[in-house]
Protein backbone atom coordinates (compact mmCIF):
# COMPACT_ATOMS: atom_id res chain seq x y z
CA UNK A 1 0.00 0.00 0.00
CA UNK A 2 1.55 3.27 -1.25
CA UNK A 3 2.17 6.04 1.82
CA UNK A 4 -0.47 9.03 2.23
CA UNK A 5 0.39 12.53 1.35
CA UNK A 6 -0.80 14.70 4.12
CA UNK A 7 -3.35 16.97 3.51
CA UNK A 8 -4.46 19.92 6.03
CA UNK A 9 -5.63 18.88 9.67
CA UNK A 10 -7.35 20.80 12.22
CA UNK A 11 -4.96 19.55 14.69
CA UNK A 12 -1.68 19.24 13.25
CA UNK A 13 0.97 21.42 12.69
CA UNK A 14 2.46 20.77 9.55
CA UNK A 15 5.82 23.88 10.47
CA UNK A 16 6.59 21.31 12.88
CA UNK A 17 7.96 17.83 12.88
CA UNK A 18 8.06 15.52 15.71
CA UNK A 19 10.16 12.72 15.91
CA UNK A 20 9.85 8.94 17.69
CA UNK A 21 10.37 5.50 17.49
CA UNK A 22 7.74 2.71 16.87
CA UNK A 23 9.25 -1.08 17.68
CA UNK A 24 12.66 0.68 17.57
CA UNK A 25 12.58 2.05 14.24
CA UNK A 26 12.57 5.70 13.51
CA UNK A 27 9.43 7.47 12.87
CA UNK A 28 8.35 11.51 12.06
CA UNK A 29 5.03 13.09 12.01
CA UNK A 30 3.87 16.44 13.10
CA UNK A 31 3.38 19.00 16.38
CA UNK A 32 -0.70 17.51 17.24
CA UNK A 33 -0.39 14.09 16.02
CA UNK A 34 -1.33 11.23 17.95
CA UNK A 35 0.98 8.04 17.98
CA UNK A 36 -1.77 6.23 16.07
CA UNK A 37 -2.40 9.39 13.11
CA UNK A 38 1.29 9.81 13.03
CA UNK A 39 1.98 6.02 11.99
CA UNK A 40 -0.85 6.00 9.72
CA UNK A 41 0.47 8.87 7.74
CA UNK A 42 3.82 7.02 7.61
CA UNK A 43 1.73 3.91 6.13
CA UNK A 44 2.27 1.86 9.69
CA UNK A 45 -1.42 0.91 10.65
CA UNK A 46 -0.44 -2.59 12.82
CA UNK A 47 -0.53 -1.50 16.05
CA UNK A 48 -1.33 -3.93 18.56
CA UNK A 49 -2.19 -7.57 18.02
CA UNK A 50 -5.76 -9.06 19.81
CA UNK A 51 -6.49 -10.33 23.60
CA UNK A 52 -7.26 -13.60 22.41
CA UNK A 53 -6.44 -14.81 19.16
CA UNK A 54 -3.04 -12.55 18.78
CA UNK A 55 -4.72 -11.24 15.11
CA UNK A 56 -3.43 -8.06 13.72
CA UNK A 57 -5.17 -4.54 14.73
CA UNK A 58 -5.27 -1.26 14.09
CA UNK A 59 -7.78 2.24 14.11
CA UNK A 60 -10.96 1.44 14.10
CA UNK A 61 -12.40 3.80 15.97
CA UNK A 62 -9.84 7.03 16.14
CA UNK A 63 -11.86 7.92 19.26
CA UNK A 64 -10.73 5.57 21.97
CA UNK A 65 -13.84 3.22 22.28
CA UNK A 66 -11.49 0.02 21.35
CA UNK A 67 -8.41 -2.03 22.86
CA UNK A 68 -7.16 -2.10 18.88
CA UNK A 69 -5.09 0.78 19.38
CA UNK A 70 -3.46 0.17 23.16
CA UNK A 71 0.30 0.27 22.81
CA UNK A 72 2.99 0.19 25.10
CA UNK A 73 5.02 3.29 26.76
CA UNK A 74 8.38 3.02 28.92
CA UNK A 75 6.68 3.67 31.81
CA UNK A 76 2.60 2.92 30.92
CA UNK A 77 1.13 0.07 29.05
CA UNK A 78 -2.22 0.05 27.62
CA UNK A 79 -1.68 3.77 25.96
CA UNK A 80 -4.75 4.39 23.48
CA UNK A 81 -2.45 5.56 20.22
CA UNK A 82 -5.51 7.07 19.06
CA UNK A 83 -5.44 9.70 21.89
CA UNK A 84 -2.26 9.82 23.13
CA UNK A 85 -0.32 12.81 21.84
CA UNK A 86 3.24 11.99 20.00
CA UNK A 87 6.40 14.11 21.65
CA UNK A 88 9.72 14.16 20.55
CA UNK A 89 11.42 11.16 21.30
CA UNK A 90 9.33 9.46 22.60
CA UNK A 91 9.67 5.32 22.24
CA UNK A 92 6.72 3.23 21.79
CA UNK A 93 6.08 -0.37 20.98
CA UNK A 94 3.44 -2.60 19.89
CA UNK A 95 1.48 -4.71 22.82
CA UNK A 96 0.47 -8.67 22.69
CA UNK A 97 2.72 -10.20 21.27
CA UNK A 98 5.88 -12.86 20.97
CA UNK A 99 8.80 -11.80 18.94
CA UNK A 100 7.65 -8.98 16.95
CA UNK A 101 4.73 -7.45 16.19
CA UNK A 102 4.56 -8.51 12.58
CA UNK A 103 5.99 -12.33 12.84
CA UNK A 104 4.25 -13.16 16.18
CA UNK A 105 5.19 -16.19 17.73
CA UNK A 106 2.10 -16.40 19.15
CA UNK A 107 -0.11 -16.19 16.15
CA UNK A 108 -0.93 -19.79 16.08
CA UNK A 109 -3.48 -19.01 19.12
CA UNK A 110 -6.23 -18.22 15.88
CA UNK A 111 -6.04 -21.10 14.63
CA UNK A 112 -7.06 -22.76 18.16
CA UNK A 113 -10.55 -20.87 18.24
CA UNK A 114 -12.90 -24.30 18.36
CA UNK A 115 -10.60 -25.42 21.22
CA UNK A 116 -11.24 -21.96 23.10
CA UNK A 117 -15.16 -21.10 23.43
CA UNK A 118 -16.59 -18.95 25.96
CA UNK A 119 -15.79 -20.14 29.68
CA UNK A 120 -12.86 -22.60 28.85
CA UNK A 121 -10.93 -21.28 31.46
CA UNK A 122 -14.06 -22.62 34.03
CA UNK A 123 -14.21 -26.14 32.65
CA UNK A 124 -9.97 -26.88 32.58
CA UNK A 125 -7.16 -26.64 34.37
CA UNK A 126 -8.44 -27.69 38.15
CA UNK A 127 -8.08 -31.44 37.36
CA UNK A 128 -5.94 -33.48 38.06
CA UNK A 129 -5.86 -31.85 41.45
CA UNK A 130 -2.44 -29.61 41.60
CA UNK A 131 -2.97 -28.91 38.07
CA UNK A 132 -3.38 -25.35 38.58
CA UNK A 133 0.16 -25.35 39.91
CA UNK A 134 1.40 -25.94 36.70
CA UNK A 135 -1.07 -24.01 34.47
CA UNK A 136 -1.08 -21.03 36.47
CA UNK A 137 2.58 -19.90 35.15
CA UNK A 138 1.60 -20.24 31.67
CA UNK A 139 -1.98 -18.39 31.61
CA UNK A 140 -0.06 -15.14 33.61
CA UNK A 141 2.60 -15.03 30.45
CA UNK A 142 -0.14 -15.37 28.15
CA UNK A 143 -2.58 -13.35 29.73
CA UNK A 144 -2.92 -9.41 29.72
CA UNK A 145 -1.63 -6.39 27.39
CA UNK A 146 0.63 -4.46 28.41
CA UNK A 147 3.80 -5.14 30.94
CA UNK A 148 4.06 -3.11 33.88
CA UNK A 149 7.13 -1.99 35.18
CA UNK A 150 7.45 -2.29 39.20
CA UNK A 151 10.75 0.58 38.71
CA UNK A 152 8.48 3.17 37.51
CA UNK A 153 8.75 6.42 39.63
CA UNK A 154 4.86 7.28 40.99
CA UNK A 155 4.48 10.79 39.52
CA UNK A 156 2.88 13.33 41.88
CA UNK A 157 -0.67 13.88 41.30
CA UNK A 158 -2.62 16.69 43.02
CA UNK A 159 -6.52 17.48 43.81
CA UNK A 160 -8.68 20.60 43.08
CA UNK A 161 -12.02 21.74 43.86
CA UNK A 162 -14.45 24.07 41.54
CA UNK A 163 -18.15 25.03 41.88
CA UNK A 164 -20.67 26.67 39.11
CA UNK A 165 -24.22 26.97 38.47
CA UNK A 166 -24.40 24.78 35.57
CA UNK A 167 -21.74 22.22 34.08
CA UNK A 168 -22.14 20.93 30.90
CA UNK A 169 -20.32 17.75 29.86
CA UNK A 170 -19.25 17.65 25.82
CA UNK A 171 -18.04 20.25 24.03
CA UNK A 172 -20.02 19.44 20.72
CA UNK A 173 -22.90 21.64 19.08
CA UNK A 174 -25.78 20.21 21.43
CA UNK A 175 -22.88 20.75 24.48
CA UNK A 176 -22.43 24.44 22.87
CA UNK A 177 -25.78 25.27 22.69
CA UNK A 178 -26.69 24.20 25.93
CA UNK A 179 -23.91 26.00 27.51
CA UNK A 180 -25.09 29.38 26.23
CA UNK A 181 -28.39 29.20 27.29
CA UNK A 182 -27.52 28.03 30.56
CA UNK A 183 -25.12 31.54 30.15
CA UNK A 184 -28.16 33.61 29.48
CA UNK A 185 -29.86 31.95 32.82
CA UNK A 186 -27.07 33.34 34.78
CA UNK A 187 -24.47 32.24 37.03
CA UNK A 188 -21.26 30.51 36.34
CA UNK A 189 -21.19 27.81 33.38
CA UNK A 190 -18.19 24.86 33.20
CA UNK A 191 -18.11 23.56 29.44
CA UNK A 192 -15.86 20.09 30.09
CA UNK A 193 -14.68 18.39 26.95
CA UNK A 194 -12.29 15.62 26.62
CA UNK A 195 -10.52 16.57 23.11
CA UNK A 196 -8.15 19.14 22.74
CA UNK A 197 -10.81 21.70 20.79
CA UNK A 198 -14.60 21.98 20.76
CA UNK A 199 -16.87 20.97 18.20
CA UNK A 200 -17.50 17.36 18.60
CA UNK A 201 -19.01 16.27 15.66
CA UNK A 202 -18.83 19.16 14.06
CA UNK A 203 -14.98 18.61 13.46
CA UNK A 204 -15.04 15.71 11.42
CA UNK A 205 -18.36 14.81 9.88
CA UNK A 206 -20.23 16.39 6.75
CA UNK A 207 -23.85 17.74 6.90
CA UNK A 208 -24.30 18.47 3.74
CA UNK A 209 -22.98 18.34 0.09
CA UNK A 210 -20.70 21.31 0.18
CA UNK A 211 -19.19 20.17 3.26
CA UNK A 212 -19.27 23.51 4.68
CA UNK A 213 -22.24 23.30 7.37
CA UNK A 214 -20.27 21.75 10.07
CA UNK A 215 -17.34 24.29 9.76
CA UNK A 216 -19.05 27.18 9.35
CA UNK A 217 -21.43 26.00 12.50
CA UNK A 218 -18.72 25.23 14.51
CA UNK A 219 -16.95 28.57 14.33
CA UNK A 220 -20.01 30.52 14.74
CA UNK A 221 -20.80 28.52 18.58
CA UNK A 222 -16.69 28.39 19.50
CA UNK A 223 -16.72 32.30 18.96
CA UNK A 224 -20.51 32.84 21.23
CA UNK A 225 -18.97 30.54 23.70
CA UNK A 226 -15.54 32.90 23.62
CA UNK A 227 -16.92 36.12 24.08
CA UNK A 228 -19.92 34.72 26.88
CA UNK A 229 -18.05 36.46 30.25
CA UNK A 230 -19.55 33.26 32.58
CA UNK A 231 -18.37 30.15 30.62
CA UNK A 232 -15.14 28.99 31.40
CA UNK A 233 -13.88 25.83 28.66
CA UNK A 234 -12.30 23.24 30.42
CA UNK A 235 -10.94 20.81 26.76
CA UNK A 236 -8.61 17.92 27.69
CA UNK A 237 -10.33 17.13 30.17
CA UNK A 238 -12.57 14.10 31.01
CA UNK A 239 -15.60 13.77 33.38
CA UNK A 240 -15.03 10.26 34.62
CA UNK A 241 -17.96 9.91 36.78
CA UNK A 242 -21.30 11.92 37.73
CA UNK A 243 -22.49 10.66 41.71
CA UNK A 244 -24.93 12.09 44.51
CA UNK A 245 -25.98 15.37 44.32
CA UNK A 246 -23.91 16.61 41.26
CA UNK A 247 -20.36 16.03 41.76
CA UNK A 248 -18.48 15.12 39.06
CA UNK A 249 -14.67 13.58 39.14
CA UNK A 250 -13.15 15.12 36.31
CA UNK A 251 -9.29 14.68 35.20
CA UNK A 252 -7.40 18.18 33.90
CA UNK A 253 -4.12 18.15 32.34
CA UNK A 254 -3.26 15.69 35.42
CA UNK A 255 -5.27 17.04 38.20
CA UNK A 256 -8.37 15.53 39.82
CA UNK A 257 -10.85 18.40 40.03
CA UNK A 258 -13.70 17.48 42.27
CA UNK A 259 -16.32 20.05 40.95
CA UNK A 260 -19.75 20.69 42.25
CA UNK A 261 -22.59 21.75 40.36
CA UNK A 262 -25.92 22.96 40.83
CA UNK A 263 -27.26 20.92 37.19
CA UNK A 264 -25.69 18.81 34.89
CA UNK A 265 -26.29 19.11 31.24
CA UNK A 266 -24.68 15.75 29.58
CA UNK A 267 -23.78 15.99 25.71
CA UNK A 268 -21.96 13.52 25.17
CA UNK A 269 -22.63 12.23 21.88
CA UNK A 270 -23.41 8.55 19.98
CA UNK A 271 -20.59 5.56 19.34
CA UNK A 272 -21.12 4.96 16.12
CA UNK A 273 -21.20 1.38 15.54
CA UNK A 274 -19.82 -1.02 13.10
CA UNK A 275 -21.36 -3.68 11.23
CA UNK A 276 -20.03 -7.24 12.11
CA UNK A 277 -18.72 -9.72 9.48
CA UNK A 278 -15.93 -12.34 8.87
CA UNK A 279 -12.76 -10.33 9.64
CA UNK A 280 -13.81 -7.58 9.89
CA UNK A 281 -11.45 -6.82 12.49
CA UNK A 282 -8.12 -6.58 10.07
CA UNK A 283 -6.34 -3.32 9.88
CA UNK A 284 -8.02 -0.89 7.35
CA UNK A 285 -11.38 -1.74 8.19
CA UNK A 286 -12.37 1.23 10.52
CA UNK A 287 -15.72 3.15 11.51
CA UNK A 288 -16.69 5.88 8.81
CA UNK A 289 -16.24 8.74 11.90
CA UNK A 290 -12.51 6.98 12.32
CA UNK A 291 -11.96 7.52 8.54
CA UNK A 292 -13.31 10.98 8.65
CA UNK A 293 -11.50 11.69 12.11
CA UNK A 294 -7.82 10.79 10.33
CA UNK A 295 -8.77 12.93 7.12
CA UNK A 296 -10.20 16.13 9.13
CA UNK A 297 -7.94 16.14 12.31
CA UNK A 298 -5.16 15.13 10.91
CA UNK A 299 -4.52 14.83 7.52
CA UNK A 300 -4.57 11.20 6.55
CA UNK A 301 -5.71 9.85 3.69
CA UNK A 302 -6.68 5.97 5.42
CA UNK A 303 -6.38 4.10 2.16
CA UNK A 304 -6.48 4.54 -1.50
CA UNK A 305 -9.34 2.53 -2.42
CA UNK A 306 -12.37 2.36 -0.20
CA UNK A 307 -15.87 0.22 -0.05
CA UNK A 308 -18.08 1.90 2.86
CA UNK A 309 -20.93 0.13 4.45
CA UNK A 310 -23.63 2.74 5.62
CA UNK A 311 -27.17 2.16 7.11
CA UNK A 312 -27.44 6.17 7.18
CA UNK A 313 -26.94 9.26 5.23
CA UNK A 314 -23.88 9.80 7.54
CA UNK A 315 -22.16 7.16 5.55
CA UNK A 316 -22.52 8.52 2.55
CA UNK A 317 -21.08 12.13 3.88
CA UNK A 318 -17.70 9.88 4.84
CA UNK A 319 -17.63 8.56 1.06
CA UNK A 320 -17.77 12.27 -0.47
CA UNK A 321 -15.56 13.22 2.21
CA UNK A 322 -13.33 10.26 0.97
CA UNK A 323 -13.68 10.95 -2.95
CA UNK A 324 -13.00 14.79 -1.94
CA UNK A 325 -9.41 13.26 -0.23
CA UNK A 326 -8.57 11.59 -3.59
CA UNK A 327 -9.42 8.09 -2.02
CA UNK A 328 -11.11 6.28 -5.30
CA UNK A 329 -14.76 4.92 -3.58
CA UNK A 330 -14.81 1.40 -5.06
CA UNK A 331 -18.79 0.82 -4.04
CA UNK A 332 -20.94 1.69 -1.23
CA UNK A 333 -23.37 -0.95 0.33
CA UNK A 334 -26.44 0.18 2.04
CA UNK A 335 -27.55 -2.44 4.70
CA UNK A 336 -31.26 -0.80 4.00
CA UNK A 337 -33.45 -2.43 1.61
CA UNK A 338 -35.26 0.79 0.24
CA UNK A 339 -33.69 4.10 1.63
CA UNK A 340 -34.42 7.39 1.19
CA UNK A 341 -32.46 9.08 -1.51
CA UNK A 342 -31.08 12.13 0.30
CA UNK A 343 -29.34 14.25 -0.79
CA UNK A 344 -25.68 13.27 0.09
CA UNK A 345 -26.19 9.81 -1.46
CA UNK A 346 -27.47 11.86 -4.71
CA UNK A 347 -24.27 13.16 -4.37
CA UNK A 348 -22.33 9.71 -4.12
CA UNK A 349 -24.24 8.11 -7.23
CA UNK A 350 -23.77 11.55 -9.05
CA UNK A 351 -20.16 10.99 -8.43
CA UNK A 352 -20.28 7.69 -10.38
CA UNK A 353 -19.66 5.32 -7.73
CA UNK A 354 -21.74 2.35 -7.51
CA UNK A 355 -24.37 1.66 -4.30
CA UNK A 356 -25.35 -1.30 -3.24
CA UNK A 357 -29.11 -1.33 -1.81
CA UNK A 358 -30.28 -3.86 0.36
CA UNK A 359 -26.05 -5.16 0.34
CA UNK A 360 -23.28 -5.91 2.49
CA UNK A 361 -19.94 -6.66 3.26
CA UNK A 362 -19.92 -10.05 3.88
CA UNK A 363 -16.25 -11.02 4.21
CA UNK A 364 -12.92 -9.31 4.39
CA UNK A 365 -9.55 -10.91 3.11
CA UNK A 366 -6.10 -10.01 3.54
CA UNK A 367 -2.54 -10.76 5.48
CA UNK A 368 -1.57 -7.97 8.10
CA UNK A 369 -3.77 -5.46 6.39
CA UNK A 370 -7.79 -5.60 4.11
CA UNK A 371 -7.09 -6.43 0.57
CA UNK A 372 -10.37 -6.69 -0.58
CA UNK A 373 -14.23 -7.77 0.35
CA UNK A 374 -17.03 -10.05 -0.99
CA UNK A 375 -20.19 -8.28 -1.11
CA UNK A 376 -23.32 -10.27 -1.10
CA UNK A 377 -27.20 -9.31 -0.07
CA UNK A 378 -29.05 -9.18 2.67
CA UNK A 379 -31.67 -12.14 2.68
CA UNK A 380 -33.10 -12.17 6.28
CA UNK A 381 -32.45 -11.33 9.59
CA UNK A 382 -27.92 -11.90 9.87
CA UNK A 383 -28.59 -13.81 6.65
CA UNK A 384 -26.62 -13.42 3.14
CA UNK A 385 -27.15 -14.82 0.13
CA UNK A 386 -24.47 -15.76 -2.34
CA UNK A 387 -22.33 -13.11 -3.03
CA UNK A 388 -22.47 -10.72 -6.31
CA UNK A 389 -19.18 -9.23 -6.10
CA UNK A 390 -15.49 -9.68 -5.02
CA UNK A 391 -13.74 -5.73 -4.26
CA UNK A 392 -9.96 -5.25 -3.96
CA UNK A 393 -9.45 -2.62 -1.36
CA UNK A 394 -7.04 -1.24 1.50
CA UNK A 395 -10.23 0.74 3.73
CA UNK A 396 -13.43 -0.36 4.76
CA UNK A 397 -15.45 2.34 6.46
CA UNK A 398 -18.64 1.10 8.51
CA UNK A 399 -21.79 3.03 9.67
CA UNK A 400 -24.15 0.64 11.04
CA UNK A 401 -25.63 3.49 13.20
CA UNK A 402 -25.43 4.62 16.81
CA UNK A 403 -25.46 4.02 20.54
CA UNK A 404 -25.50 6.84 22.95
CA UNK A 405 -22.88 7.28 24.89
CA UNK A 406 -24.48 7.29 28.01
CA UNK A 407 -22.31 6.15 30.69
CA UNK A 408 -22.40 9.56 32.78
CA UNK A 409 -25.89 9.22 32.71
CA UNK A 410 -26.45 5.35 33.64
CA UNK A 411 -23.69 6.25 36.81
CA UNK A 412 -26.31 8.71 37.60
CA UNK A 413 -29.08 6.38 37.30
CA UNK A 414 -30.74 7.27 34.32
CA UNK A 415 -33.06 5.13 32.75
CA UNK A 416 -32.93 3.84 28.96
CA UNK A 417 -35.57 2.14 26.69
CA UNK A 418 -34.84 0.63 23.24
CA UNK A 419 -37.05 1.67 20.90
CA UNK A 420 -37.48 -0.84 18.37
CA UNK A 421 -38.78 1.59 15.54
CA UNK A 422 -35.40 3.47 14.85
CA UNK A 423 -33.53 0.70 16.46
CA UNK A 424 -31.26 2.54 19.13
CA UNK A 425 -31.90 3.35 22.64
CA UNK A 426 -33.54 6.48 24.36
CA UNK A 427 -33.65 8.66 27.65
CA UNK A 428 -36.88 7.47 29.39
CA UNK A 429 -35.68 9.41 32.51
CA UNK A 430 -32.99 10.97 34.13
CA UNK A 431 -31.83 12.27 37.80
CA UNK A 432 -33.05 15.53 39.10
CA UNK A 433 -30.80 18.51 37.90
CA UNK A 434 -29.52 16.42 35.44
CA UNK A 435 -30.22 16.48 31.75
CA UNK A 436 -29.04 15.15 28.76
CA UNK A 437 -29.36 16.90 24.99
CA UNK A 438 -28.22 15.80 21.62
CA UNK A 439 -27.35 12.52 20.08
CA UNK A 440 -26.91 10.91 23.30
CA UNK A 441 -30.83 11.74 24.10
CA UNK A 442 -31.33 9.75 20.63
CA UNK A 443 -31.45 13.54 19.18
CA UNK A 444 -29.77 13.53 15.59
CA UNK A 445 -30.92 15.81 13.92
CA UNK A 446 -28.68 18.82 14.06
CA UNK A 447 -31.57 21.68 14.52
CA UNK A 448 -33.03 20.06 17.29
CA UNK A 449 -29.40 19.07 18.86
CA UNK A 450 -28.81 22.74 18.82
CA UNK A 451 -32.33 23.91 20.13
CA UNK A 452 -32.46 21.51 23.11
CA UNK A 453 -35.88 20.05 22.33
CA UNK A 454 -34.16 16.28 21.73
CA UNK A 455 -36.08 15.11 19.01
CA UNK A 456 -35.93 11.84 17.96
CA UNK A 457 -35.58 10.74 14.42
CA UNK A 458 -38.83 9.58 12.37
CA UNK A 459 -36.61 6.77 11.13
CA UNK A 460 -33.96 4.94 12.57
CA UNK A 461 -29.77 6.27 11.66
CA UNK A 462 -29.58 2.57 12.87
CA UNK A 463 -29.99 -0.96 11.47
CA UNK A 464 -31.80 -3.46 13.74
CA UNK A 465 -29.32 -6.57 12.73
CA UNK A 466 -26.22 -5.24 10.92
CA UNK A 467 -24.05 -8.63 12.17
CA UNK A 468 -23.86 -11.04 9.48
CA UNK A 469 -22.45 -14.87 10.52
CA UNK A 470 -20.22 -16.73 8.30
CA UNK A 471 -20.02 -20.34 7.84
CA UNK A 472 -15.70 -19.79 8.52
CA UNK A 473 -16.99 -17.55 11.61
CA UNK A 474 -14.51 -14.87 12.92
CA UNK A 475 -17.16 -12.49 12.74
CA UNK A 476 -16.00 -10.44 15.85
CA UNK A 477 -18.54 -8.90 18.17
CA UNK A 478 -16.24 -7.77 20.90
CA UNK A 479 -12.70 -6.93 19.30
CA UNK A 480 -11.57 -6.33 23.14
CA UNK A 481 -12.19 -10.02 23.78
CA UNK A 482 -12.33 -12.20 20.14
CA UNK A 483 -15.76 -12.68 20.51
CA UNK A 484 -17.53 -13.91 17.62
CA UNK A 485 -21.22 -14.38 16.58
CA UNK A 486 -20.82 -17.92 18.11
CA UNK A 487 -19.50 -17.24 20.94
CA UNK A 488 -22.10 -15.19 21.96
CA UNK A 489 -24.82 -17.55 20.74
CA UNK A 490 -23.30 -20.22 22.24
CA UNK A 491 -22.86 -18.71 25.87
CA UNK A 492 -26.68 -18.23 25.80
CA UNK A 493 -27.49 -21.65 24.58
CA UNK A 494 -25.57 -23.03 27.91
CA UNK A 495 -27.64 -20.84 29.77
CA UNK A 496 -25.85 -17.64 30.34
CA UNK A 497 -28.65 -15.79 28.91
CA UNK A 498 -29.55 -12.72 31.22
CA UNK A 499 -27.24 -10.44 29.80
CA UNK A 500 -25.12 -9.92 32.94
CA UNK A 501 -24.41 -13.53 33.61
CA UNK A 502 -23.60 -13.57 29.53
CA UNK A 503 -21.21 -10.89 29.87
CA UNK A 504 -19.41 -12.32 32.86
CA UNK A 505 -19.36 -16.19 31.13
CA UNK A 506 -18.50 -14.87 28.03
CA UNK A 507 -16.12 -11.47 28.79
CA UNK A 508 -18.13 -9.17 26.38
CA UNK A 509 -18.11 -6.00 27.40
CA UNK A 510 -15.35 -6.59 30.25
CA UNK A 511 -12.71 -5.38 28.05
CA UNK A 512 -10.84 -2.17 27.93
CA UNK A 513 -13.61 -0.51 25.72
CA UNK A 514 -16.18 -1.68 28.27
CA UNK A 515 -18.35 -2.72 25.66
CA UNK A 516 -18.89 0.68 23.46
CA UNK A 517 -18.89 -1.42 20.35
CA UNK A 518 -20.16 -4.47 21.38
CA UNK A 519 -23.16 -4.17 23.95
CA UNK A 520 -25.84 -3.63 21.31
CA UNK A 521 -24.57 -6.72 19.74
CA UNK A 522 -24.60 -8.59 22.68
CA UNK A 523 -27.99 -7.34 23.32
CA UNK A 524 -29.81 -8.27 20.08
CA UNK A 525 -27.98 -11.27 19.80
CA UNK A 526 -29.04 -12.80 23.50
CA UNK A 527 -32.70 -10.84 22.10
CA UNK A 528 -32.87 -13.54 19.73
CA UNK A 529 -31.77 -16.20 21.25
CA UNK A 530 -34.40 -16.12 24.00
CA UNK A 531 -37.02 -14.92 22.04
CA UNK A 532 -36.96 -11.45 23.82
CA UNK A 533 -36.94 -7.61 22.84
CA UNK A 534 -33.36 -6.05 23.34
CA UNK A 535 -35.50 -4.04 25.70
CA UNK A 536 -36.30 -6.73 27.69
CA UNK A 537 -33.15 -8.05 28.00
CA UNK A 538 -31.64 -4.82 28.92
Amino acid sequence: MPEPTRLDGLLVDPSRSVTFTFEGAPFSGLAGDTIASALAANGQWMLSRSFKYRRPRGVFSMAGHDANTLVQLPDEPNVPADLHPISDGLAVLGQNYEGSLARDRGAWLGRMGRFLPPGFYYKAFFRPRGAWRLWEPLIRRKAGLGRVDTNTRHKERDKAYAFAATVVIGGGPAGMAAALRAAVRGGEVILVDDHPVLGGALVFARFDVAGTRGRGLREDLVAQVKAAPTIEVWTNATCHSLYDDNWLAVVKQGRLVKLRAGNVVVATGAIELPVVFRNGDLPGVMLCSAAQRLLRLYGVRPGGRAVVATANEHGYGAALDLAEAGVAVAAVCDLRAAPPDGELRRAVRDLGVTIHDGHTVWEAAGSGHVEGVVIAPITGEGQCGRPIASVACDLVCLGAGYTPNAALLHHAGARFRYDERVATHFLEAAPINVEACGSVAACFDLDGALTGDNRRPDDGLSHPWPMFAHPKGMEFVDLDEDLTITDIEATAAEGYDHIQLLKRFSTTGMGPSQGRLSNVAAIRLVARATGRTPDAVG
